[in-house]
């Protein structure tokens, strides 16, 4: 299993991504989950700097927010942003989220990325739907995190420690920066 929560990538945050690269691979979609990649548990509204960059986007991307988080959370927060539809209680890892998010678009695997904050939802999600990029994220704002999140984080160092041992190439390439920042 540990093998499924490696990224293709890491990042500090969505605004250092290189969209320019994702497009050039065939990236069409992107997946953007929403608490603690776009903004904290503790927010209720994506802010303007956000808005405007996730807008901005729209030029080449079709954007979907999936997030874990009820219908009533997810709603209000991207009440604010023009053409970006999202999909609530998507139950990552689980499939169901991501088909549907594919749906709304009409995106293929080959041409979705995911971008999330979490090995243990996000990611392993997108590499259980075999997208082409799954990008991790360091979290917006880690104390804002709820309990099952929490627990997420320490069940994830355990499997990062053992990607260190088994697949140290990995590890170095896209791990250690996101495990020695803790």
């Amino acid at each position: 299993m540990y093998k499924k929560i490696v990224p293709s990538h890491y990042v500090k945050s969505i605004l250092d991504i290189d969209y320019d690269s994702l497009y050039k691979q065939g990236i069409r979609a992107l997946f953007f989950d929403l608490d603690n990649t776009i903004i904290p548990y503790d927010v209720n509204i994506v802010p303007d700097e956000f808005k405007v960059f996730l807008e901005s986007l729209l030029d080449r991307f079709k954007i979907v927010v999936t997030s874990n988080s009820k219908k009533k959370r997810v709603s209000r927060a991207v009440s604010n942003l023009e053409g970006i539809p999202y999909v609530s209680f998507s139950t990552k890892p689980l499939k169901f989220g991501f088909k549907r998010a594919m749906k709304l678009v009409g995106a293929k695997r080959e041409e979705v990325a995911v971008i999330g904050d979490q090995l243990m939802t996000d990611i392993l999600g997108a590499n259980r739907m075999k997208f082409r990029v799954a990008i991790f994220v360091y979290p917006v704002k880690k104390r804002s995190d709820h309990f099952l999140t929490r627990t997420n984080r320490k069940l994830e160092m355990i499997f990062i420690r053992k990607i260190k041992r088994k697949m140290p190439e990995k590890y170095e390439e896209v791990l250690k920066e996101y495990a020695e920042s803790k």
